[in-house]
């Protein structure tokens, strides 16, 4: 499951990415059962996408259990100087990430990747 997700993040076309609103990702964690995304905006904030993978406990390795969550990591992009420590201090508040259709980014770029994500497993 994991190589899936870590396959379709990098299948992903440019068009893709800039409706998602990620144009820039790293994958700085992929394991059997997380996977964690560092992604920039175009704007240059920086979110986190992990995703926790967990087998159903059968041992017949007939499914898992994924627990995603896409967030942003702070208030401010960080092409404004010293905004990763002005963020840090800011985390107390609260912010909202509007993205398309009036849903918010995170709850948007889930569904998206979660998508395709089973439109590749159907065709494996």
């Amino acid at each position: 499951m994991s190589s899936a997700l870590v396959e379709v993040l990098n299948e992903l076309t440019p068009e893709r990415k800039a409706k998602l609103l990620i144009p820039n990702f790293t994958i700085s964690t992929q394991t059997t059962n997380h996977i964690h995304v560092i992604t920039w905006t175009k704007n240059e904030w920086l979110d986190s996408f992990d995703v926790t993978l967990k087998d159903n406990g059968s041992g017949s390795g007939d499914g898992c259990t994924a627990t995603a969550s896409f967030y942003a990591t702070g208030f401010l992009p960080t092409s404004i100087p010293l905004a990763p420590i002005v963020n840090v201090g800011m985390s107390w508040f609260p912010f909202a990430s509007p993205g398309p259709r009036g849903e918010m980014l995170q709850d948007f770029r889930l569904r998206a990747i979660h998508g395709l994500l089973d439109k590749k497993l159907q065709q494996d």
